[in-house]
């Protein structure tokens, strides 16, 4: 697992925890989807609100859960300097399939958040009325050279 992973697997141990000691069982819950309600960046607020109240209304104490959350740099810090565990070097398809990834979840999140923007503005009459697409595209140039690149194309070794 990757370290966000394994805090993430973490967290839902926790919220699981917490779940099960509270009036609900955890067989009447799915903890992955409260979870991603909980925690998500592509979750509105009132869904999110919604998720807490819910659980609160069961017992469930979520300011007390979120706080026991840990972060992937939590986890990094207890593999080192407790379990001496050392990240085995990458290979260059590793960093190269790591910064797409991350890329990826930056250009969705850009996407998402500029659509419901527009949206919001849509409802309030600032701009025209119609169903939208949100496309990000994202390009690399080289100032010294003029080159532009694709930034997926760049990473992968083959830039057009």
């Amino acid at each position: 697992m990757s370290l966000r992973e394994l805090a993430t697997y973490v967290n839902r141990e926790i919220l699981e925890a917490a779940i099960e000691q509270s009036e609900r069982s955890v067989l009447d819950v799915d903890v992955e989807s409260v979870y991603e309600r909980l925690t998500s960046d592509d979750v509105s607020e009132g869904v999110r609100t919604r998720s807490r109240r819910r659980l609160e209304r069961n017992g469930v104490d979520v300011e007390a859960v979120t706080s026991d959350f840990v972060t992937h740099q939590a986890v990094h810090t207890y593999l080192r300097k407790y379990r001496d565990v050392e990240q085995p070097e990458q290979t260059d398809d590793q960093r190269r399939e790591s910064a797409i990834e991350r890329i990826q979840k930056l250009q969705d999140r850009s996407a998402a958040v500029t659509q419901d923007t527009v949206e919001g503005l849509q409802r309030v009459d600032i701009v025209p009325d119609g169903d939208v697409d949100v496309v990000v595209d994202i390009q690399v140039i080289y100032t010294d050279s003029g080159e532009q690149y694709n930034v997926f194309d760049l990473i992968e070794g083959s830039p057009t």
